[in-house]
């Protein structure tokens, strides 16, 4: 189940146009992701649901504009209130119909789905603990990140790289992350002694920004932890730039 994403992009538009059955393969693929939600998996279903939500938003759009395009008839006159009345000449066709009944139900059920993990992400995100190792440099795009949890031995540490992204006239944060080996972490350590050994073993980074991260309870490390510490990171080093 962690590989869920059995939902195509266009679910809503292919294959048999029949409400009840596009009802039925909605609310299955939204139970199984309620399941992960109660396992405190939250990524990347949390963003499959915004995706889908984001399509079928964009689609009951382009219906709302392709129907202002048809010309209109006079329906009638008030000569009362001195307003025309407009008929559209646009009849929706027997399956658009269907296809918006679909949609409009699947966006009322999509955006509760969300809500629910919006109410999960920040639960989630109570329970950590973030704060910088030493004094943060005025270049913080590169650096370390130290994740512990309770229930584990080790500390995982990580380098990351923050790197502008522009796409579609829009410039967005993107991180990469590599795995340290955990040999620089023993039952001793703390974030400051792991970040001199960092700074002893990488000598390209001699001023490394470096943040801590512990989680008070044990979520799913690679469904929450990772991708709500990375999304913090990207939004604190997009703050501060």
């Amino acid at each position: 189940m962690d590989n869920l994403n059995t939902l195509s992009k266009n679910w809503f538009s292919d294959g048999w146009i029949d409400y009840e059955y596009k009802k039925y393969e909605l609310l299955s693929y939204l139970q199984k992701i309620d399941k992960l939600f109660n396992q405190t998996k939250l990524y990347p279903y949390f963003s499959y649901l915004i995706n889908h939500y984001q399509n079928i938003s964009k689609y009951i759009n382009l219906q709302k504009d392709f129907k202002k395009s048809f010309n209109k008839n006079i329906q009638s006159i008030d000569l009362k209130n001195l307003e025309i009345n407009f008929e559209s000449k646009f009849k929706d066709h027997e399956v658009i119909e269907e296809m918006i009944n679909i949609v409009n139900f699947a966006k009322k059920e999509i955006k509760n789905s969300i809500d629910q993990g919006e109410e999960l992400y920040d639960f989630i995100f109570s329970k950590m603990r973030i704060e910088s190792v030493g004094l943060v440099p005025f270049y913080n795009k590169e650096g370390y990140l130290i994740i512990t949890k309770n229930g584990d031995k080790n500390a995982s540490i990580f380098r990351y790289k923050c790197s502008l992204i522009h796409y579609e006239s829009d410039n967005y944060y993107g991180l990469k992350t590599q795995k340290i080996n955990n040999d620089l972490y023993n039952y001793n350590s703390t974030p400051s002694s792991i970040k001199i050994n960092l700074i002893n073993q990488f000598k390209d980074l001699p001023n490394p920004a470096t943040y801590s991260l512990h989680c008070d309870l044990n979520f799913s490390f690679k469904h929450s932890i990772i991708p709500i510490a990375k999304r913090w990171l990207i939004k604190h080093i997009n703050t501060t730039a």
